[in-house]
């Protein structure tokens, strides 16, 4: 198994845990938490490039017209799915946020046959008919807003592709998008600093220390996911992204109480049996390569 599937694995570990550090940040509201999620993102990429230098590597992002174009979109795709994500969590909507990412896969292998002309094998067909099953069963219980689902699942599919069309260094292309998105959170800041409605001068040290580290807690797995988008195959990628989904599920319903009932069990069981056999296909595959490759 190759570097880009690792990435992809972390980073969908990641996400499936990170409900569990904005929960802390409830003293914020959604619009202040996305911001310090910006402002500390571009201090902390700020602070690598001190030592790593890449100016070549941020001119090459930007050299063409095209790039440009993408780049401006790929920025308002990310920056509001962070939104409605923060959003989601702050409001008790973490099994919405949940059902938005098990969708998500889904609107990837449709990214990826569609747009991209990738070919599925027999197995992987089989997987993503068994989980199109277990996300019905998911939308037939009727919880929550479907809404907010639906956006964070077609927001971060396009953002997947748009980032593979680019064909940018991630890191760099990363720190862009934040700089992009810097402007409005500034002008925000501004306003609230004049209206003195900054929240995070009347928090406490320790809300102030785990709102510094909203940077880092949004640096780290998007790296990793654009490491694997850049890698692997649009479908592999749909479809190890049950993991997230799955632990935002499990906090959802077993550490904050949200709804849990028999459909949504069937659900679970659906998807996840989606990725036994997808896994079992990729390992036997991959493994078949190597064979031919001796």
């Amino acid at each position: 198994m190759n570097l880009g599937y690792l990435a992809g694995i972390f980073s969908f570990f990641f996400w499936g845990l990170i409900a569990i550090y904005w929960k802390q940040l409830s003293f914020f509201d959604s619009y202040e938490l996305l911001g310090h999620r910006i402002f500390w993102g571009v201090l902390t990429f700020l602070l690598y490039f001190l030592f790593k230098r890449p100016w070549g590597a941020l001119r090459s992002c930007i050299d063409t017209p095209r790039k440009r174009k993408l780049l401006g979109v790929s920025t308002i795709l990310i920056f509001t799915n962070w939104f409605v994500f923060v959003w989601a969590v702050g409001t008790g909507h973490v099994l919405e946020a949940s059902i938005g990412y098990f969708i998500n896969p889904l609107v990837n292998v449709a990214l990826g046959v569609f747009v991209l002309k990738e070919t599925l094998r027999a197995k992987q067909k089989l997987a993503v008919f068994i989980a199109f099953l277990g996300l019905l069963v998911f939308l037939s219980s009727g919880v929550g807003r479907i809404d907010v689902s639906l956006f964070l699942a077609l927001s971060f599919g396009t953002y997947g592709l748009v980032r593979k069309k680019m064909n940018i260094p991630s890191m760099e292309g990363l720190f862009l998008e934040m700089l992009i998105s810097l402007i409005p959170i500034l002008i925000f800041f501004g306003y609230r600093f004049y209206t003195s409605e900054i929240s995070f001068f009347k928090a406490s040290s320790y809300e102030m220390f785990m709102a510094s580290l909203a940077g880092i807690a949004t640096l780290i797995p998007l790296v990793s996911f654009n490491y694997a988008v850049k890698n692997i195959s649009l479908t592999s990628v749909g479809l190890l992204q049950y993991i997230a989904p799955t632990l935002q599920f499990i906090l959802a319903v077993f550490i904050y109480g949200e709804l849990f009932t028999i459909t949504h069990a069937y659900a679970f069981s659906l998807i996840w049996c989606a990725l036994i056999i997808y896994t079992f296909d990729l390992v036997l595959f991959s493994r078949m390569q190597r064979i031919s490759n001796a």
